[in-house]
């Protein structure tokens, strides 16, 4: 939970810099933050010359898939179910089922979470507001009814149209509309690259 609340606290620092970055006339920045927990091995390598510290895990290496998945999302922090798992007190953040992924690297699939506390307020009161749509539309994704969450996408989209986690399900859907879907599809999205 700790390393959540830092996440958040980090994207709240960016919007402030980038208040600063605008009176100055530059473009504003953005950063993805990828979080998820395991076990890692942490160590000195090198020699009595040069040192430097690492660290080794699968956990590692998910984490920083989680951190490539927010640019694919359009979200600033995505949370692997390991770590949303973790969280004891869930209900004191806004959060949102993302998506079933199989990231490269894991050979099994992971279900992944944004949490959108630092998003600007009219961003944050759009998501909220088109929450439980949203979540309507995956529930009929999922059960391969992609008329009805083709429905559902579209009428977020009208409240939150630059969202393109929504536009993702959006073109899939309509896309599994047309030519359908094999028999043993699961709805795990694949993501070959970090």
């Amino acid at each position: 939970e700790d390393s959540l609340l830092a996440a958040i606290n980090m994207q709240k620092k960016v919007a402030e810099y980038n208040v600063y970055r605008q009176e100055k006339g530059r473009k504003s920045i953005k950063i993805g933050i990828g979080l998820n927990t395991g076990s890692l091995m942490l160590g000195v390598i090198g020699d009595g010359r040069r040192t430097d510290t690492s660290v080794v895990a699968d956990a590692v290496n998910t984490a920083s898939r989680m951190e490539g998945l927010t640019k694919y999302y359009g979200v600033s922090i995505v949370v692997s179910e390991t770590t949303f798992g973790g969280i004891t007190n869930q209900d004191n953040y806004h959060y949102r089922f993302l998506d079933k992924v199989q990231v490269k690297g894991r050979t099994q699939p992971l279900s992944i979470y944004e949490v959108f506390d630092a998003d600007p307020d009219d961003l944050l009161e759009r998501k909220l507001q088109t929450q439980s749509l949203f979540a309507e539309g995956q529930q009929h994704y999922f059960a391969r009814a992609f008329a009805d969450a083709l429905k559902c996408f579209t009428d977020v989209l009208t409240v939150l149209p630059e969202d393109l986690t929504t536009k993702h399900y959006l073109e899939r859907s309509s896309k599994f509309l047309l030519e359908g879907v094999p028999d043993d599809w699961q709805g795990i999205r694949t993501m070959d690259t970090k």
